[in-house]
């Protein structure tokens, strides 16, 4: 069942990724957008440890969320401020390569092996993620230096999110209470952020306006549910399945956000994103012979 697990993991979070370009599209505000994904997710998480009736709090556990929570809120921040600076084409591909880091340290600190069958698979995954943002007709000069640290601490913190629930899991940790205290130190994070910028006027930050507020909340919250429903589904994957084979179906959910905007942005699909969904669907059945 972790196959099964993994994809609907990928399709999950592929939803919250897409509601996040919605509230991209109509000008919400980025900060809110991210504080109620986080609120939602939250509470969430909050709602399933306590059914579960699975609540501890010690040292090891805040620990691990928050180095999750730092990968997962600092990590999509530092990204959006590499996008300001270089080429989407090569910044999201670079960033992605958080995958092979995930693979790497599964196959080296915890002894996994993949079959060739499954090493061609989880490589046609891999390349089909680095391709589906690959746009050529976009210039690929470096706009600043800083870009290049960006994409670099960007790439280690989406490790430390998309890998630490291997570590933690191994450890004997509870994925859903560590996502808790991730998400809830994410939260606390973007409540920070929220009020250190509340002195900014809309004319310096448009997207603080109002309606940006309201656009930002309104999906950012219906995003959070499906952030909260993906990353539970990967720990469940994780917990039954290798990690080196779950991670990089998991990063497929990119192309669950590239399927919806061609289809409700009527976006146009490249010959680049064809031969993308080739090698998902390729690879995907790789995996599993």
């Amino acid at each position: 069942m972790w196959f099964a697990w993994a994809l609907f993991s990928s399709i999950t979070f592929g939803m919250s990724g897409f509601l996040m370009k919605v509230s991209s599209s109509q000008r919400g505000s980025v900060v809110h957008t991210l504080w109620a994904l986080y609120l939602t997710g939250t509470i969430g998480f909050a709602w399933w440890v306590w059914a579960l009736g699975e609540f501890r709090i010690d040292a090891a556990v805040l620990l691990g969320g928050f180095i999750i929570g730092l990968g997962s809120a600092g990590g999509n921040w530092l990204f959006m401020l590499a996008l300001e600076r270089g080429p989407a084409s090569l910044t999201s591909p670079l960033v992605n390569t958080n995958i092979l880091l995930v693979i790497l340290f599964s196959i080296l600190f915890y002894g996994e092996r993949l079959s060739w069958m499954e090493g061609i698979g989880v490589t046609l995954l891999v390349a089909a993620v680095f391709l589906i943002p690959v746009d050529p007709d976009e210039k690929l000069a470096i706009k600043n230096r800083r870009w290049y640290a960006l994409v670099i601490a960007a790439t280690l913190l989406f490790t430390f999110r998309n890998g630490g629930l291997k570590v933690t899991d191994e450890a004997g940790m509870a994925g859903e209470m560590i996502l808790f205290y991730g998400y809830l130190f994410s939260l606390l994070w973007m409540s920070v952020e929220i009020w250190r910028r509340r002195s900014v006027s809309q004319t310096d930050n448009p997207g603080h306006s109002s309606a940006g507020i309201k656009k930002g909340l309104v999906w950012g919250g219906v995003a959070g549910i499906f952030s909260f429903a993906g990353m539970q589904l990967y720990t469940i994957a994780l917990i039954e399945g290798p990690a080196s084979i779950v991670a990089p179906l998991f990063s497929t959910n990119s192309l669950v956000v590239a399927l919806l905007s061609i289809l409700f942005f009527r976006e146009r699909l490249s010959q680049i994103q064809t031969l993308s969904l080739l090698l998902l669907f390729t690879g995907l059945v790789l995996t599993r012979l």
